[in-house]
């Protein structure tokens, strides 16, 4: 009798542990499908089972956590911290959770706990910094006051982008007109995309958008073309009424793209680099149509997704190219949205934010290809996302999961009022000491005063919304720093630093240079003033008008090469004495006879070589006009030819610049295979520090491949006209 009971124990407590190992391996099956709301039910009774689980402890939390139900995520992960079994890494998780809430205190605590076992981290070092700075952080003024938006709902809302005078977003809601289906996920319905507009009756101001698009499962993030005839969209791998699932039986998401006939989408292709084994989606397009920005998490990226943007070319769109290193992370980046002024705005978890996703913007024209953190009232420790930027540049749209919201996800509007505050400050090239230049210039925008604040030791200035300016600083004995920098409308203000680097002999000699008109002695500022050999250092304005100062080397032989419109060219050599302490070039320019300007005139067909993207070799097709205009140096032994090289601003600064000198030594090879004396033929290489300016409605590739080139400047000189005055 008593095995008979024991046989029966035995087999309800096996019975009971299959039971146990069943629910969970059926939970597992919906977390890895983001079936969360049916995850946690299995989850839940494996854990009436075994409460002392720590998988399913974690698998809790995080279900609740993916679902924003922060009460009973904070609840399960307080038992997973508690519980004997947990993991190291479940630290990671908590201290990730409380910074998403806005409990940096707490978030430090428990990130140290773990650094206390793994003290090499740096990933977790740089977090706990992160929320010290947070914990302490005294928010600037607001640049902006966040309204939500009148179409919220209890549902999840988010993605908005302008629609002509309207706003289209995508939502979980339930559509009257359409489906009643719901996502595993949370519970809410599929997403669909829906048209906000204000100027209808109440009743009919939210409405389904994309008559002929719609299918069964989820519609997403979009973008338009221009002309609002193109749409791409991301929609779940549901195409041709099959939906797709890649080896372990997930489905992806795809980058659609559709056309407008009469008030009717119709889905006419899919971008050629979506895939069923990853998902590719978040499309943003630029205004001429030739850049499509998006997310994925294809193979080869840097963390969980990635930004990549593809190029339009004759038709077709390239390989996609990842933003690098300098944008995406090991987290995830998403949600792109590139504006008319090149600027790119996303979102990431994986930068020193807040919590969450924050939101970022990088200028993809800028040198240094760096995010800037929105900072507050922008981002907060939630996830901020899928902003959006009017074209008038003041008004914007993004969603976030903050607290008091409507729903899971709102659509928040803002409105800036205020110009940008840009903060100069310079150090030595170790970055201890302060410098206080001689000069700081704005070159670019005109008219823009600099001041100095003595107790800050800081130069700023205020520049009204996103511009492109360029800043020259100068100090003798330093070498000067000229570099173009980029203001962000939503950062309102930006501190750059600056190193300057001195010169390699500061016992050298002190050497200047006035330029003066030769019949009237009024000094001039000349176009170009550049020492050429036996290094190319620019040569810049000092204080009073026409004078220019440098220190250069002793016992050095420098070629100097002088350019005014209308005045013959200067191209002369003067060498460095260990014996004397100062040279004062006096450079006297003279007016050019009509005949030899007529001389210089060069048609526009010869007067430009254009290059291939990131390539140095001089095309064939150049090669007839290369060799007119070497005839003209030929015929004219009076001209020397200037090769003015450029590079389009994909790429570092550093490697535009490099790539800009291999463009015009290419060129430059034809002339002294010509028979041209390679001191008649002079390089200025301005990589990507001085684009042409981009005309009203062209294209972005139109605007980098114009700036892909070698320019030829013809320049008259005439005799040395050069007094140089020694001071021993």
């Amino acid at each position: 009798m008593n095995r008979f009971v024991l046989f029966f124990i035995l087999l309800a407590i096996s019975s009971a542990s299959f039971s146990q190992k069943l629910s969970v391996r059926s939970g597992d099956r919906e977390f890895d499908d983001f079936n969360y709301k049916k995850a946690i039910e299995y989850y839940e009774y494996a854990l009436k089972h075994d409460s002392e689980n720590a998988y399913v402890l974690r698998r809790l939390a995080q279900s609740y956590h993916k679902m924003n139900h922060n009460d009973k995520a904070t609840e399960y992960f307080e038992l997973l911290i508690e519980n004997e079994n947990k993991d190291d890494s479940d630290f990671i998780l908590l201290g990730d959770f409380l910074k998403e809430r806005g409990r940096y205190g707490q978030a430090k605590l428990v990130y140290q706990q773990y650094l206390d076992k793994h003290p090499d981290d740096k990933w977790i070092q740089k977090e706990v910094e992160n929320v010290k700075k947070f914990e302490k952080e005294t928010l600037q003024d607001l640049i902006c006051e966040l309204k939500s938006s009148p179409f919220n709902s209890i549902y999840t809302d988010f993605s908005p982008v302008y629609y002509k005078e309207n706003i289209i977003f995508s939502s979980g809601r339930q559509s009257k007109d359409y489906r009643n289906d719901k996502y595993d996920w949370n519970g809410e319905f599929f997403l669909d995309l829906f048209v906000y507009d204000d100027t209808q009756e109440a009743q009919n101001q939210i409405v389904r958008f994309g008559n002929g698009i719609g299918s069964k499962f989820h519609e997403g993030a979009i973008c338009f073309s221009s002309d609002f005839k193109k749409m791409f969209f991301t929609r779940s791998n549901y195409f041709k009424g099959k939906l797709k699932r890649d080896k372990n039986g997930v489905n992806n998401l795809k980058i659609f793209i559709a056309e407008e006939n009469k008030g009717r989408w119709k889905v006419s292709a899919e971008f050629p680099y979506n895939s069923d084994e990853y998902s590719v989606g978040h499309p943003s397009l630029s205004k001429d149509g030739k850049v499509l920005y998006f997310v994925s998490d294809m193979p080869g990226g840097f963390g969980g997704t990635d930004l990549y943007r593809s190029y339009l070319i004759d038709g077709e769109w390239s390989k996609p190219e990842n933003l690098g290193e300098r944008v995406n992370t090991k987290g995830n980046e998403m949600f792109p949205h590139f504006n008319s002024n090149n600027s790119l705005f996303f979102s990431s978890n994986g930068n020193a934010g807040k919590g969450g996703l924050d939101l970022y913007v990088v200028n993809t024209y800028g040198r240094e290809f760096k995010p800037g953190h929105l900072g507050s009232p922008m981002n907060s420790s939630a996830d901020d996302f899928s902003l959006v930027m009017h074209p008038d540049g003041r008004v914007g749209h993004f969603a976030s999961n903050r607290i008091g919201g409507l729903g899971e996800d709102d659509i928040y509007s803002f409105e800036i009022e205020k110009d940008n505050r840009v903060n100069l400050v310079i150090k030595d090239s170790l970055g201890e000491n302060f410098v206080i230049p001689d000069q700081i210039s704005l070159i670019k925008p005109k008219g823009v005063g600099v001041k100095y604040d003595g107790e800050k030791k800081q130069y700023s200035f205020d520049i009204k919304g996103e511009q492109v300016y360029q800043i020259l600083v100068e100090k003798i004995g330093y070498y000067p720093v000229d570099t173009v920098l980029y203001s962000h409308i939503l950062d309102p203000e930006m501190t750059h630093y600056f190193k300057m680097k001195k010169r390699k002999s500061l016992s050298g000699i002190n050497v200047n240079f006035a330029t003066k008109d030769f019949l009237s002695g009024e000094l001039l500022i000349p176009d170009i003033l550049q020492i050429i050999e036996p290094e190319i250092i620019d040569l810049h304005p000092g204080i009073g008008l026409g004078n220019y100062a440098v220190k250069l080397e002793n016992n050095i032989n420098y070629r100097v090469f002088a350019k005014k419109n209308g005045y013959y060219a200067l191209d002369f050599r003067f060498l460095t004495s260990d014996s004397v302490m100062d040279i004062n070039h006096e450079l006297s320019m003279r007016l050019m006879s009509e005949k030899d300007i007529k001389n210089e005139f060069l048609p526009d067909e010869l007067a430009t070589v254009y290059f291939d993207f990131d390539k140095s070799n001089v095309k064939e097709e150049a090669f007839d006009n290369i060799d007119k205009v070497v005839d003209l140096l030929k015929k004219n032994d009076k001209l020397m030819v200037t090769l003015v090289a450029r590079a389009d601003a994909r790429g570092t600064s550093e490697y535009n610049d490099a790539l800009a000198f291999r463009r015009a030594a290419a060129t430059r090879e034809f002339f002294i295979k010509g028979g041209i004396d390679i001191n008649r033929v002079v390089i200025l290489a301005l990589g990507e520090s001085s684009p042409f300016d981009r005309l009203e409605g062209q294209t972005l590739m139109d605007w980098y491949r114009i700036n892909r080139c070698v320019d030829f400047e013809l320049n008259t000189f005439i005799d040395e006209q050069v007094d140089e005055v020694s001071d021993h």
